[in-house]
């Protein structure tokens, strides 16, 4: 009896979400089916939460396999070895364009083209990993975006006015050099514009940012410049445009003394925690730590990127979800995909992990009400300094259309590394990289 009713489940779900195929059908008896996926505690109880409010509807098992982000890509390989693929969940934007090109995923667009219920154009834009304009091979598992978050009693006791949450009002750079001086602190509570400032003694930094791709190629971006020079077959890193903007980062760490060096910042848990802590007043940092900073019930905000010689924009960013085409169950990976991406993500974007993929939560007054409320995830500013930028103000980032972006990235992010600990100017470590980067250019996918 208890069979027969998870099978009926299994069809009734499998019915309303739409099946991809007239003659597909749930599978005869138990299925099982893995979820693979990284992230921070909380988004570990999420996704299990997600997965399992999943499971009671569909009548389908579903195994969230979490893995530690820095192993993400070994073991997931070491599973499809071994012939151990999971069925769906989260890739590394890296990796999955290598297996995209070894055909290891279903393609979204005919998925879609041949769903029920759900279009390609349900979902905003800039957010599909695609190599061509008629295969996707993974969506954004959300939507994402770098903003400014900041501890507001920081603020309030150096008695400065809090970040501009709009567009329009973006601080320049030179206004948030000096605002960042303002709000580090040394440990006889002297800040970085007095007399007798000690740099190497600081408790409470004026910002703090990743050293990884994203929060420096939203700079480099809205600097003018780009990974790849606008034909897709040069190294586009040594442009001023991109060097200017790298340098200014790494200004913040070795000329200024703002921003923690390499050592430094290992000692800083994570950058929801240096806001939290007063570790650091503010973090260059994409819009998911909401998640972690509204459940610790943290006194914070968010502000817009200060401007480069250009804008304050923001970049799309997002992991890849995608669905292995060597699953047994694409029905049911398909449902799952689709839940996740839709309306059964809500509780993920209620509790700030996720902005929606799909428009109709941007649009939609009791839709945007559920989800993007001025609660303790989504703070007052949220909708300026997020949603308006995700909508108005923003491109996607270079892993959508950078081809052999992880070979290239490595190589990047190594030549960075003396930039970052004042070894090297921006600019001559990408004059360096060049000869050596460039046979690795691929060029750029085709997105239109």
């Amino acid at each position: 009896m208890r069979r027969r009713c998870s099978l009926a489940a299994r069809m009734m779900l499998l019915l309303l979400v739409g099946i991809v195929q007239p003659h597909a059908r749930a599978a005869e008896g138990p299925v099982t089916i893995k979820y693979v996926y990284w992230g921070s505690p909380q988004e570990k109880l999420a996704i299990e939460k997600a997965c399992a409010e999943f499971s009671r509807n569909a009548g389908v098992t579903v195994v969230p396999i979490y893995i530690p982000e820095q192993d993400y890509d070994a073991k997931v390989t070491a599973m499809v070895a071994a012939g151990d693929a999971p069925d769906a969940g989260y890739c590394t934007a890296q990796l999955a364009s290598v297996w995209n090109g070894q055909g290891k995923f279903v393609n979204w667009f005919e998925m879609l083209a041949k769903d029920r219920d759900l279009k390609k154009g349900d979902f905003v834009d800039g957010i599909w990993f695609q190599n061509s304009p008629d295969n996707a091979y993974g969506i954004s598992t959300a939507v994402e975006a770098f903003g400014l978050f900041y501890n507001k009693a920081a603020f309030k006791d150096a008695g400065l006015p809090e970040p501009p949450a709009r567009f329009d009002k973006a601080w320049t750079w030179d206004e948030f050099v000096k605002v960042a001086q303002k709000l580090t602190i040394d440990r006889n509570g002297k800040n970085a514009t007095e007399p007798g400032f000690d740099s190497t003694a600081i408790k409470q930094f004026g910002v703090t940012f990743e050293s990884w791709w994203g929060p420096w190629s939203v700079h480099v971006l809205n600097n003018g410049g780009d990974y790849l020079t606008q034909d897709g077959k040069g190294f586009g890193l040594t442009d001023p445009a991109a060097t200017r903007a790298m340098q200014r980062l790494a200004d913040l760490i070795n000329k200024y003394h703002v921003a923690p060096n390499p050592i430094q910042f290992k000692a800083i848990p994570s950058q929801a925690a240096a806001i939290q802590a007063r570790l650091a007043a503010m973090s260059m940092h994409g819009q998911w730590i909401n998640l972690d900073l509204g459940a610790a019930k943290a006194n914070y905000g968010i502000g817009v990127l200060p401007k480069m010689d250009r804008n304050s924009g923001t970049i799309l960013i997002s992991g890849v979800s995608v669905i292995f085409k060597d699953t047994k169950h694409l029905a049911e990976a398909w449902a799952l995909s689709k839940y996740l991406a839709s309306d059964g993500a809500l509780p993920l974007y209620q509790n700030g992990l996720w902005m929606p993929t799909m428009k109709k939560f941007y649009t939609d007054p009791a839709l945007l009400a559920k989800w993007a409320g001025p609660d303790a995830a989504h703070p007052v500013g949220f909708k300026d300094s997020m949603m308006d930028m995700v909508l108005h103000h923003s491109r996607p980032s270079i892993t959508y259309y950078v081809k052999n972006f992880g070979k290239l990235d490595s190589m990047v992010s190594a030549a960075l590394d003396p930039v970052w600990q004042g070894k090297e100017t921006a600019e001559q470590a990408m004059k360096k990289l060049k000869p050596q980067i460039t046979p690795e250019i691929q060029g750029k996918y085709q997105l239109k």
